[in-house]
């Protein structure tokens, strides 16, 4: 009888061991979930995570009292009942008394350690929610019979944590890092799917992406002069694989607005003849927006303003380039078939090297290569694509092949379109291809 008693106590023990670490451990995110299913222990858990101090007072106060019952009911009991078989041994019997409270001890703490703390924690650990949601009620229900007590204990222990400087508890809030690395993890374990996980990221580095790595740059825009011959103009927009070009009058630099080449075309359909487009009449004002604004940012004005598109502009007012929300969007979620065909920004070739455009983001320079957070002079603002980070290294503008090596990487500048880097070549070193910056050729 005895010894049933004190295996009770045992698990009893276990059984508050294990709710304080499940309660502790449970995802509020899952316990949310079951709540709205039906299950009213979840809102029991939830409340009780809301409230640490109380619960835990509640917890300790009956691991405390369950130590002392076991203790003191181990040692009266058992030990007395052991005693006496062992002084019927005669070597035994001198140190009958003393070895038989090493033995109860020891069995105690034996069974105590396994069914009152390993078993019962594990458990915890590998259904958390589902133990918070089970336990929670009965031991709201204690937490209220022992109000008095848990209220002394908590009102105690909060004059302690103020004490020593630490009376509000540290902001629990994941951060964007911490983030990705549970989404990476979820994707890993198959409870999202991969291209859910990567867009979730890409949305978290939305407002780190600048635009001067999603634009398309004013070098690769095409024009429209409303002072230019208009048969010129209408051939420049029929040839070009854009729908949208920005409209200038004699300066390129100073963007009048914007036109659709459907509107254009449109005019044309409807009067029957080429005749009827009106450049000037089709176009529409252009948000601008400096290059200092981040995707989200540039995301959240085209909401507002009802637009496609905006043109980025640096801090004289002078055209940089044009974006898109076709542009925003393949941040998102990759490149998007469109109206605007390009190239791909990146091919992997047979011999696994990787031919890159020059305005490739660094973002997608650090996915495709699997390189660290940062590339030297990041931080800064510097530069914000791999032309960026190629001129930042060799340190001139430079010609078709030069090349330099950084880290476990050969970058070679295969194609320039004037002074701008258009094509790079990137292929990976063996190990003795070293970390050393090798001048260019």
């Amino acid at each position: 009888m005895e010894m049933l008693i004190i295996l009770v106590l045992i698990l009893l023990n276990g059984v508050f061991a294990m709710s304080e670490l499940a309660l502790v451990s449970a995802k509020r995110v899952r316990l949310e979930k079951m709540a709205r299913e039906g299950r009213g222990g979840a809102r029991a858990a939830m409340r009780l995570a809301d409230d640490p101090s109380a619960f835990l007072s509640t917890v300790q106060v009956g691991i405390t009292v369950i130590s002392i019952f076991n203790g003191a009911f181990g040692e009266a009991s058992l030990t007395e009942r052991l005693a006496p078989q062992l002084a019927a041994v005669p070597v035994l019997a001198p140190y009958a008394r003393p070895l038989s409270l090493a033995m109860v001890v020891a069995g105690i703490t034996l069974v105590s350690i396994l069914l009152g703390e390993l078993v019962p924690k594990r458990i915890a650990i590998q259904y958390p929610e589902f133990v918070a949601s089970v336990i929670a009620p009965p031991l709201q229900a204690l937490s209220r019979a022992m109000a008095p007590l848990v209220h002394l204990l908590s009102a105690l222990s909060d004059l302690i944590m103020r004490i020593l400087g630490m009376g509000r508890a540290p902001d629990s809030t994941p951060t964007a890092d911490e983030i990705s690395g549970m989404l990476r993890e979820s994707a890993d374990a198959g409870v999202l799917d991969k291209t859910e996980s990567d867009i979730a990221e890409r949305a978290l580095r939305l407002d780190d992406q600048r635009l001067d790595a999603l634009m398309t740059a004013r070098a690769d825009l095409q024009l429209i002069d409303l002072d230019g011959d208009r048969s010129d103009n209408l051939a420049r927009i029929a040839a070009s694989p854009f729908s949208r070009f920005p409209v200038v009058r004699g300066d390129p630099s100073h963007v009048l607005g914007v036109v659709d080449a459907g509107e254009l075309f449109a005019q044309a359909i409807r009067q029957r003849t080429l005749d009827a487009i009106d450049i000037g009449a089709a176009m529409h004002p252009a948000l601008l927006v400096p290059a200092t604004v981040s995707a989200r940012g540039l995301l959240e004005q085209l909401r507002q303003q009802h637009a496609e598109l905006a043109l980025v502009v640096d801090e004289h007012g002078q055209l940089k380039g044009m974006v898109t929300l076709n542009d925003l969007m393949a941040a998102l979620i990759g490149a998007l078939p469109g109206n605007e065909a390009r190239e791909p920004d990146a091919v992997r070739r047979d011999d696994g090297s990787w031919l890159l455009d020059g305005d490739l983001p660094l973002a997608r320079l650090r996915e495709l290569l699997g390189i660290g957070p940062a590339l030297p002079g990041e931080a800064s603002g510097a530069y914000q694509t791999l032309a960026g980070f190629v001129l930042e290294q060799v340190g001139h503008v430079p010609a078709a092949s030069d090349r330099f090596v950084w880290e476990r990487y050969r970058f070679e500048v295969v194609d320039m379109d004037r002074h701008r880097i258009d094509r790079v070549l990137v292929s990976e070193l063996g190990e003795a291809g070293g970390a050393a910056l090798a001048q260019p050729r």
